[in-house]
């Protein structure tokens, strides 16, 4: 009998913990986005988690998407005037709520949407 409560219990706690939102992970790299287009729901909480594999900084330009999304708190001060930098080598982890629609992405940087480095996000 004890091992019944205490199983559920258990079972009581798991269930009560906050879910975390589901990653979508983004490579950034010379000069693409992939997976492009993005593809996400809309409504549902998740971390885009934009990884740069190139050896220099690269940005993830899409002012009408941010301006759309809801912001989590922990992740607004990452995004400036539409974009989030991510250094060299490096990964930004941006959590968020998207808004149905579909928005133009680009790197910001200098020529790299000349040299192919741009997408779309499709939220539906």
């Amino acid at each position: 009998m004890r091992k019944f409560v205490s199983f559920g219990l258990f079972l009581a706690v798991a269930s009560a913990a906050p879910a975390q939102p589901a990653a979508v992970s983004i490579e950034l790299s010379n000069f693409k986005f992939a997976p492009n287009p993005i593809q996400l729901k809309a409504g549902a909480p998740i971390t885009l988690h934009l990884q740069n594999t190139a050896s220099g900084g690269h940005s993830f330009s899409a002012p009408e998407f941010f301006a759309a999304a809801r912001i989590e708190p922990r992740s607004a001060a990452l995004i400036h005037d539409g974009k989030v930098e991510v250094p060299a080598n490096r990964a930004v982890d941006v959590a968020l709520v998207p808004a149905a629609g579909s928005y133009k992405l680009k790197c910001s940087h200098a020529f790299h949407s000349t040299f192919g480095m741009k997408g779309t996000i499709v939220v539906r």
